[in-house]
């Protein structure tokens, strides 16, 4: 019988390449939040997954960009990023198939070899583009020496498997370091929070500024394994919190419901979720508040 092993994998590139619907599309299920906004992955999280005797943890990571010096946040999403390919035994990097070759991702890619001198690149979104723009794409990164290329389509499916496979390959350290039925090392507070973050950003994707985080207050189980939930919406004025809660309540009525499904569906129960709104003016600059959003710092659930 073939030996058990593992390895890690780190998903990377520029905001919006598409790397998180990848990371759900090799796990088979939701994990990771998407949206059409920029820069809404904020922490590298860990999918787990078991294919024969191999188990891939795939870390997905933040888009990679350059942050400007004044903002706390940006420097700390894009640390994570960095940090979270220098974790990983292996890395793929994400090229937006729309976008191809641009300066961008020229300059993610050089960034790249300095750290990674063997990458694995992933054109994706090809179900956007013609095939005369892949092969253009292809043949520019065997022209820069890239061997190991998949053309592929996160959304539709297109070849994830071949990446998987390939990738999976790569597993070469000896036995499993996560049970069988787990999925990810995320404690559900997180899980729970990023899942209404998810719902906000796609409910009020042109409104709301990107200033926002969800902070789960309470997660309790309860004697019939139902779950209770509270969180807490941090915004930074007090005219996000009006568009966050809509006329008489409606939007934060539908941003729960949406969020509470979700959640029922990974927990596998029934869930009670109660939402809250509070202004916490220049957050993003504060910090001491990336407590309440760093899955490193967020404490683990029974």
């Amino acid at each position: 019988m073939k030996n058990k092993t593992h390895g890690t994998v780190a998903i990377v590139g520029a905001p919006n390449a598409g790397k998180s619907t990848l990371t759900n599309a090799l796990l088979g299920q939701k994990l990771s939040i998407v949206s059409p906004k920029v820069q809404t992955t904020r922490n590298s999280i860990k999918a787990i997954i078991i294919e024969k005797n191999a188990q891939l943890i795939i870390i997905d990571t933040p888009g990679i960009f350059i942050p400007r010096d004044d903002k706390i946040l940006e420097r700390i999403i894009v640390k994570s990023a960095w940090q979270g390919l220098r974790d990983a035994d292996h890395v793929c990097f994400v090229i937006d198939a729309t976008l191809g070759l641009n300066r961008e991702n020229l300059r993610i890619i050089e960034d790249l070899k300095k750290e990674n001198s063997k990458l694995t690149i992933i054109i994706n979104k090809i179900d956007l583009v013609k095939k005369v723009k892949i092969l253009e794409i292809m043949a520019g990164l065997v022209e820069m020496g890239f061997e190991d290329i998949f053309p592929i389509s996160a959304e539709t499916g297109e070849s994830v498997e071949k990446i998987k496979n390939f990738l999976c390959e790569k597993c070469v350290n000896l036995g499993w370091i996560y049970d069988e039925e787990q999925i990810t090392d995320a404690p559900m507070r997180f899980i729970v929070s990023e899942i209404t973050r998810e719902k906000l950003f796609l409910k009020l994707n042109q409104e709301l500024p990107y200033s926002l985080t969800v902070k789960t207050d309470s997660y309790e189980v309860l004697d019939n394994k139902e779950l209770k939930i509270h969180q807490t919406i941090f915004v930074t004025k007090e005219s996000q919190k009006g568009i966050i809660l809509g006329k008489n309540a409606s939007m934060i009525k539908q941003i729960g419901q949406e969020a509470r499904t979700d959640i029922a569906e990974i927990a596998g129960t029934k869930v009670h979720l109660f939402l809250f709104v509070k202004v916490k003016e220049n957050w993003m600059n504060d910090s001491e508040n990336y407590e309440m959003m760093d899955v490193n710092k967020i404490p683990k659930n029974k």
